[in-house]
């Protein structure tokens, strides 16, 4: 019985006016997406690779000049481009892209869109995963919202039910057929746009790109699931089918406009924290008692004898500040991180917002991937610094004071550039892009779950006459 419900409810879904408004609509965004995605990424590449050219190119200079200016300079790794970026932007136009390091320490992150939590802004690129949250989810919510109430009206509902078929399976069929359908106009879109990228060269097809595009279809059928269910729910509750679409239109606007937008006030409100300038006059506060319980001394400057005994005190000083800073710095970073995760708890109610966060996971974009980028650079200072010490430590020349902001107590000697470990970003398994969003998943489910047996539960004691 549920085969004939979903055959014919398909069948009218495919012959409907909406079906064939909607699959132009989508096709039309996700090929016009794909078209302003080329020429973008592709400055995109020759510009992130005309910065990396110029980092090397000035690497190897320090490297051949004094590998105790290459251990102290502070160097920044810029992230590069995604070629999946046209399945979401993960708003990484706003993400932090450049990473601050030296061989003594990973400084700082830094974003050009600014801001106190660059984690917190939005973006409006027109990908994959952004016609889907506007738009999809809208549709989804045409197919169902009168799926009670409207065949009510035209008195078809009752006529149905005379037929020896339950009402959970009128309603299941009702609401698989919708979702099926939605992501049928979803798939003919991500195809019709996966063409053109793979037409235009700019792209060649590979497993981890069928991995993305699957990952990307799978959260897509969720949110149609999920705003399905909510169309059937605005239908079962109303009577009839105007006051179910305006249902329907406030359940899109709530879940898939104002939540997923407000995460700077949620963040604001709930989860406050301290501006970048205040972390500064922190940092500039513990570098002045530094020095003033130094040592005399201790700021004593002669790069002509690096066997000086103020130089070991000048040394002592500076890793003392570095460690000052580092503390601040890294529980700054650490409460910018815990404030976006707490938002993004609170704004997962919104099932657009968790399709935003499993779209990003499966593409291995976003937040988890500058978290996984910002703990391996963390690994890989480590190791710098351990090769400049391996190094300083055969130069009988050095006096072995680690001066981390300096280079007048240890090697002057140059070293050659290939062996100086290089670090670059290391691409995101999969156990990396499931893991941290197994909780959202789970959470969707659920909501799809809960939202149809409420539905259900409202249906069987709907009035049909």
């Amino acid at each position: 019985m549920l085969r004939i419900i979903l055959k014919r409810e398909i069948l009218h879904n495919l012959y409907s006016l909406r079906f064939l408004i909607s699959l132009v609509l989508v096709i039309a965004s996700f090929s016009a997406g794909a078209l302003s995605f080329l020429p973008s990424h592709a400055a995109e590449v020759r510009n992130f690779e005309e910065v990396r050219r110029q980092a090397q190119a000035q690497m190897k200079a320090q490297a051949a000049g004094n590998a105790s200016d290459l251990a102290v300079t502070r160097w920044t790794y810029t992230l590069p481009p995604r070629d999946n970026a046209f399945i979401t932007d993960a708003r990484e136009r706003y993400l932090p892209n450049a990473l601050v390091y030296s061989a003594w320490n990973v400084f700082s992150f830094q974003a050009s869109g600014g801001g106190a939590n660059p984690f917190l802004k939005n973006s409006d690129a027109l990908s994959w995963s952004f016609i889907v949250a506007v738009i999809v989810s809208f549709i989804s919510l045409l197919f169902t919202f009168d799926a009670v109430s409207g065949e009510k009206e035209t008195k078809t509902l009752s006529l149905a039910l005379s037929n020896p078929i339950s009402r959970g399976v009128l309603l299941f069929g009702k609401f698989l057929s919708a979702s099926l359908s939605v992501m049928a106009i979803v798939a003919a879109g991500a195809l019709a746009a996966l063409l053109i990228v793979l037409l235009s060269g700019g792209l060649s097809w590979s497993a981890a790109l069928a991995g993305e595009v699957l990952g990307f279809l799978i959260a897509a059928g969720l949110l149609a699931l999920t705003f399905s269910a909510l169309g059937l729910f605005s239908s079962v509750v109303a009577r009839n089918s105007n006051v179910s679409l305006l249902l329907a239109l406030s359940f899109w606007l709530a879940f898939g406009i104002v939540i997923p937008n407000s995460s700077v006030f949620v963040a604001g409100t709930l989860f406050p924290i301290e501006s970048s300038e205040s972390v500064q006059k922190r940092v500039n506060s513990a570098f002045e008692d530094l020095s003033k319980s130094a040592p005399p001394g201790s700021w004593a400057m002669n790069s002509g004898n690096p066997f000086l005994p103020q130089h070991e005190l000048r040394a002592n000083l500076q890793r003392k500040r570095l460690e000052a800073e580092k503390g601040i710095r890294d529980a700054y970073a650490r409460r910018i991180f815990r404030q976006f995760e707490k938002t993004r708890l609170v704004t997962s109610i919104s099932p657009v917002s968790v399709f935003q966060i499993l779209t990003e996971a499966g593409a291995g974009a976003g937040y988890v991937r500058f978290r996984k980028a910002w703990s391996d650079l963390h690994v890989y200072q480590a190791q710098f610094l351990e090769f400049f010490k391996a190094l300083d430590a055969q130069d009988k020349d050095s006096p072995h004071w680690y001066n981390p902001a300096e280079s007048v107590s240890t090697t002057s000697k140059p070293v050659a550039f290939e062996l100086v470990p290089q670090f670059a970003e290391r691409p995101m398994s999969l156990a990396d892009r499931i893991s941290p969003v197994l909780f959202y998943l789970a959470l969707n489910v659920f909501s799809i779950c809960a939202v149809f047996l409420v539905s259900f539960v409202l249906f069987v004691r709907y009035d049909v006459r």
